[in-house]
């Protein structure tokens, strides 16, 4: 029997089949045939999900040929069928110091022997692989006393942070700007690209973690987000102090521009479950696909993501199964759609989705939210979430299916990688032996995928923001010809240029040349310090932002300066959330829907308010600088007002517990009780002494729930 006929008859066995010892039997065939490694694996992982259908002795069979492929994690729960070789090779395989049971299966076992080697080590491989596993193995050894993990999300530093609380009670976990390491104890990092630049204190990092390391290459990037070009930097400043590196993504085919370093590149197919796809090729806008959405919906019973493009098409996904999948409120989820309705707004379909069991997770839901909403989902408490790319890229989830239903990225199709990334979130390894994705339209054409090293790999193409964070000797002469021409330009000084790499050097220039132009009355628009206090001066910060960056905030229906400075204003002045979420829907122009225009104002508050526009104007501030300070006059300082408006006007040691899972609106009604904080950790510990009165305090059941959800892993 070939491959294919074997997985259909496993397909259909039953309690009263005769056929199970001639099946076990050829898959063994396959399994000892050393060319056709995958076919094997994936026969024992579907052999394994039927495993109560085989008598005792095709059972122990079985056990034999999941030692064969190296899979001993499924073999923990049936130790006493064993073989004492087969105990053995489990033994060998087994995880010190980590949990009780943990086993590696082949590859991570062969990925981890190198790394304690000494070795650099890439690795390409499926999502179900653990590929996380290998980092608390190395981390439990003690051997490296200062780690840095990167990841490319908030949402990653959070659920990669819970692991090692977990794990690791005595370590040091260090996320945010404010945390520092401690003496006589093994200090980890967890960080995004940009949090690893800002820092200071990593020039004697001994081993560092690079997860989902294809986002260093300049495809995935643009010259707006520049969060490639971060990750680049991120990564050659962590790696040219020597610290040993294990770089982890999957399914790249070719990794090019890291001849600088020695490395083992490791591209695998390695998978711990099984995967069934079934494409439709339905039309995009068909009302097919609709139809076929609406009968997984009802027809699937496990969990399951539906993939979206980006959060409109969620929310109209959302909108129409709320409308038309005729679901049951759930009593589990009444009161945090409740909550949600009351802080946000009741129009918003996040609350009404959730009352029905249906998650939402995109980039214009708060972060907390976001994990609460995981949380819910892979504990069983509701069984879907609509999802974007937030939470394909790297968030773990418990899902047996994936609807994928659009085949888009953004704004543009999706390719190869993303596809088999997307369908890579289908099973989970010891609960769902064979994942199961649904394709609504055409799939893309198989391909290969090549990630570039930027730095390695410079020509006349290289962002400019690059190449002035590059040290002289790891400069091309070409790009030491194309630094030379920028830095000769007689405005702006090169030290402005550098710090402000993420802004093209044009604008900058423009900026500095209409501050020039309107002096002397710039100087007394800029000349301020910590808050702007007359309406004319934050005015004029305002046209000089939308100068700058202008085209970034049509994304969010912002077409002017004095639209942007209402805005701020509104966030400043009112700080109330709801009202100003109420104002969008109440505005909404033409077919837009309250839920798209609430999306529109929180992703804005996100990417802008909390991220893009605090740099800005920090960049402005440094232009402003250079130029007044050239010509005499005593520069202004905006950077009191850049790291409020980063953190809405709260304290900044509140907006930080967002990231640990206590939304903004839990944490300010008590903050008389865990403020003033010298730091981070002193509101942490403030926190955890709290936990034990949390009963007492003023809050609904659901916020009592979500702190000691939080405070339970910090």
């Amino acid at each position: 029997m070939n491959y294919e006929t074997i997985k259909t008859k496993l397909a259909h066995l039953s309690d009263d089949d005769a056929s199970t010892i001639a099946v076990l039997l050829a898959i063994n065939t396959i399994v000892n045939r050393s060319h056709s490694g995958w076919e094997g694996r994936d026969l024992v992982i579907r052999a394994l999900d039927k495993f109560h259908l085989f008598d005792k002795v095709e059972q122990s069979l079985l056990l034999n040929m999941v030692r064969a492929v190296g899979l001993f994690p499924y073999i923990t729960p049936h130790l006493s069928n064993m073989a004492l070789s087969d105990r053995l090779a489990y033994e060998a395989h087994r995880v010190e110091g980590v949990e009780q049971g943990m086993v590696f299966h082949h590859l991570q076992a062969h990925v981890f022997s190198l790394i304690m080697q000494g070795r650099n080590v890439v690795l390409s491989a499926s999502t179900s692989v653990g590929k996380s596993l290998v980092i608390d193995a190395v981390l439990a050894k003690r051997w490296f006393k200062k780690v840095v993990v990167i990841v490319p999300t908030i949402a990653l530093i959070d659920e990669t942070r819970r692991r090692l609380v977990r794990r690791f009670k005595d370590f040091n976990l260090i996320t945010h700007p404010t945390q520092e390491a401690v003496a006589d104890t093994t200090n980890v990092y967890l960080l995004t690209q940009e949090r690893v630049i800002q820092r200071p204190d990593l020039a004697d990092v001994e081993f560092f973690v690079l997860d989902e390391f294809y986002k260093i290459d300049l495809a995935n990037d643009s010259e707006e987000s520049s969060r490639a070009v971060d990750l680049s930097l991120a990564f050659h400043k962590l790696a040219k102090t020597g610290a040993q590196f294990y770089m982890l993504g999957p399914h790249i085919q070719r990794i090019n521009g890291l001849d600088g370093y020695e490395y083992h590149f490791i591209p695998s197919d390695y998978s711990t479950v099984a995967v069934d796809i079934q494409n439709f090729g339905l039309g995009m806008r068909s009302e097919e696909r609709k139809e076929k959405l609406l009968e997984l919906v009802k027809t699937l019973e496990s969990p399951t993501l539906i993939y979206c493009q980006a959060p409109p098409s969620a929310n109209r996904v959302a909108e129409y199964l709320i409308e038309e999948a005729g679901l049951s409120p759930i009593p589990e989820t009444q009161e945090i759609a409740a909550w949600i309705s009351k802080h946000y707004h009741p129009e918003w379909n996040v609350a009404k989705a959730i009352s029905l069991g249906i998650g939402i997770h995109h980039g214009g839901v708060p972060r907390a939210l976001q994990q609460y909403i995981v949380k819910l989902f892979n504990e069983g408490v509701i069984k879907r979430i609509i999802c974007t790319s937030t939470m394909i890229e790297g968030v773990n989830t418990s899902a047996e299916n994936v609807i994928i239903y659009d085949r888009r990225l953004n704004k543009s199709t999706f390719d190869y990688f993303t596809y088999k990334n997307i369908s890579g979130r289908a099973g989970r390894m010891n609960k769902y032996f064979i994942g199961k994705v649904f394709m609504l339209e055409a799939p893309p054409l198989e391909e290969g995928l090549t990630v570039e090293y930027p730095i390695g790999l410079q020509d006349e193409k290289s962002p400019m923001g690059l190449l002035m964070q590059l040290e002289n000797e790891y400069l091309t002469d070409m790009s030491r010809g194309r630094l030379q021409e920028a830095y000769a330009n007689p405005v702006l000084s090169p030290t402005t240029l550098i710090e402000n790499r993420h802004i093209p050097i044009d604008r900058q220039v423009e900026v500095a040349e209409t501050i020039i132009r309107d002096l002397p009355r710039s100087y007394g628009l800029l000349g301020w310090k910590g808050i702007p206090e007359q309406a004319t001066q934050f005015n004029y910060l305002c046209e000089l932002v939308y100068s700058l960056v202008g085209g970034n905030l049509m994304d969010y229906g912002i077409s002017s300066s004095s639209q942007l400075a209402w805005h701020i204003n509104e966030l400043r002045t009112q700080k109330n959330l709801p009202a100003y979420l109420k104002q969008a829907v109440d505005k909404r122009q033409g077919e837009e829907t309250a839920s798209e225009a609430i999306n529109l104002r929180l992703k804005f508050i996100r990417n802008m308010v909390c991220f893009r526009l605090p740099r800005d104007i920090m960049a402005i501030n440094k232009i402003q600088a250079d130029v007044l300070a050239k010509r005499g006059y005593e520069p202004g300082d905006f950077s009191f007002f850049a790291e409020q408006l980063e953190n809405l006007f709260l304290d900044p040691l509140l907006t930080a517990l967002d990231e640990y899972g206590i939304p903004t609106q839990i944490s300010t009604q008590i903050k008389h009780l865990i403020l003033p904080s010298d730091n981070l950790n002193d509101l942490l510990a403030k926190l955890r002494a709290l936990a034990p009165r949390l009963e007492h305090l003023r809050l609904t059941g659901f916020e009592k729930g979500v702190m000691r959800w939080a405070v339970a892993e910090m």
